[in-house]
């Protein structure tokens, strides 16, 4: 009764359903829904799990397949939790937010209302509704108990806002500051406060690092970006906020690979004062103890703080830390490695990554895998204008990228949508190809393709094992799915096969004869080194 308002896309397999529910819920802030049924659903867990960590509005709705009054009869397929069946709450509580069994038709739009809610409040997260087969029985109607309200609030949650003093302890704080820097998080991102955070840089002179999660908030070719610091971080962005005084740390839990394993030289609460921001309570002062603790929305921090914060900074300091900023740019490099232009043969992953941030606009979507291909993606990659990077930077699974990239073309049409992964993830995602088909969704597939797992090749040394991939053509394998495919061998082919691509309006996949000699290692901080 609803298809010309709610739209529902098929694709091949629960996990792919996952990821674009995942990926729509963290590109607009309303929850994605995968529908899938009882057992099958539990494979959504790829996308759930990205959600829990990422804080990404997500729905499962599924059912218990329970064949009720049989269920202590152990009936196929049933996940009631009984004997001779499987516990399908049990299994959906371990990677949600919340799991609700709706047993009866009341109950159910009650859960549903409730679930929605939930995926919203606070920190948002990946939440289930499990419908019992009881609740396709009966009516709800107006004189169903408990009563039903369409209320728009069910399905929003009130945005807490600190105290007037915590801000102001927070602007004394930064004026003081001879060396402040931001480190942004994911909560940027969710909150959408690009731009608050882009005119606080501007107005402070401050330095902006992200952390993996955070990547592109800031656009990276801006006057004030570091790039991604932290265990893959760039030497730049490590040593600024290393030589850091005081840090304000905008929605970002400072996870143990965001802070090289909480390694003192990169950050340490005994040398540097700590200002954090985030909507979710728990998570201040949660690694690191924070001097001040703003509790709130992130836009809306930003902004009070950058009010009274602007007219405070005078010119003079502002160019002085400009300055500095450069210098530190000149002796730890900035998106600058001559392996980005180099022309070796098999093509260096440096390269194509360079030649991509050429080739895309300055609005495009980037999804990204997990494997090396990633940690080279967040490494390399420099974001510009409003290009947003996607990455699993909450559970690290291969086959995100091309689901990621299919759900970004579902919310932004008008924008490119780029995947990229490596010959390890490309497999796993690739029937997501038949729904870029089947929906018109025209995303560019950019496959480095070196034959191997190569964070596993290169972290087992001289003893590797079951790494190893056959040398195969994965641009005759999307042309049989009826993509445009592209082999790439030189690389002066990398750009122009790159634009055309683009330009071609249809599914298309790229598939890169990588080099197999550049390792994660080169991307490793010192920091994180053992």
């Amino acid at each position: 009764d609803h298809q010309d308002t709610i739209r529902t896309v098929l694709v091949r397999e629960e996990a792919k359903a996952g990821v674009m529910a995942e990926v729509y819920g963290r590109m607009t802030g309303r929850p994605g829904v995968v529908i899938g049924q009882g057992a099958f659903a539990v494979n959504a867990n790829f996308g759930a799990i990205e959600a829990h960590m990422a804080a990404s509005p997500m729905l499962i709705l599924t059912d218990l397949s329970d064949n009720a009054p049989f269920t202590l009869h152990a009936p196929y397929q049933s996940g009631a939790g009984d004997y001779g069946g499987w516990d399908a709450r049990r299994a959906f509580e371990s990677m949600t937010k919340r799991t609700f069994v709706a047993r009866g038709p009341t109950h159910a739009v009650q859960s549903l209302q409730l679930a929605l809610k939930h995926a919203v409040a606070g920190e948002p997260g990946p939440v289930a509704v499990v419908i019992h087969s009881d609740s396709w029985r009966g009516n709800v109607g107006p004189d169903s108990r408990p009563t039903l309200y369409a209320d728009q609030s069910l399905h929003s949650a009130a945005v807490p806002v600190p105290d007037d003093q915590s801000i102001e302890q927070a602007v004394t704080c930064l004026v003081c500051a001879a060396r402040p820097v931001v480190i942004a998080g994911n909560g940027v991102r969710m909150s959408g406060a690009n731009a608050s955070l882009h005119r606080l840089a501007h107005a402070m002179g401050v330095p902006v690092a992200s952390s993996a999660a955070g990547k592109g908030v800031l656009p990276e070719t801006d006057d004030w970006a570091l790039g991604v610091y932290g265990t893959f971080g760039t030497a730049l962005a490590n040593a600024v906020v290393a030589e850091a005084d005081v840090l304000l740390v905008v929605g970002s839990k400072l996870g143990a690979t965001d802070t090289a394993f909480e390694n003192p030289a990169l950050i340490d609460p005994k040398r540097q004062r700590i200002v954090q921001i985030d909507v979710e309570p728990t998570h201040l002062s949660w690694t690191f103890p924070a001097e001040v603790e703003l509790l709130g929305d992130a836009a809306a921090v930003l902004d009070a703080l950058t009010d009274r914060v602007e007219s405070r900074i005078a010119d003079d300091v502002r160019h002085d830390r400009a300055t500095r900023l450069q210098s530190a740019r000149e002796q730890h490099g900035h998106f600058d490695a001559p392996a980005l232009t180099s022309g070796a043969v098999p093509v260096l992953p440096q390269r194509v990554i360079k030649d991509l941030s050429e080739a895309v606009p300055d609005d495009a979507i980037i999804t990204c895998d997990a494997g090396e291909n990633r940690l080279f993606m967040m490494h390399y990659f420099q974001t510009k204008g409003d290009v947003t990077f996607v990455q699993p930077a909450g559970i690290g699974a291969m086959g995100y990228a091309i689901p990621a990239a299919l759900a970004a073309k579902l919310v932004y049409p008008d924008r490119a949508a780029v995947a990229v992964c490596g010959d390890g993830g490309f497999p796993i995602g690739m029937n997501g190809l038949m729904t870029a088909v089947e929906e018109n969704l025209p995303i560019v597939t950019v496959v480095l393709n070196n034959r191997a797992l190569g964070w596993v090749k290169h972290g087992q040394g001289e003893y590797p094992m079951a790494c190893d991939f056959e040398d195969f053509d994965y641009a005759a394998i999307a042309r049989s799915m009826g993509c445009v495919g592209y082999r790439v061998t030189s690389p002066n082919e990398v750009l122009p096969t790159l634009r055309e691509a683009l330009a071609s309006d249809k599914p298309a996949v790229v598939d890169v004869c990588s080099s197999i000699d550049e390792s994660y290692k080169k991307v490793t901080s010192p920091l994180a080194r053992k």
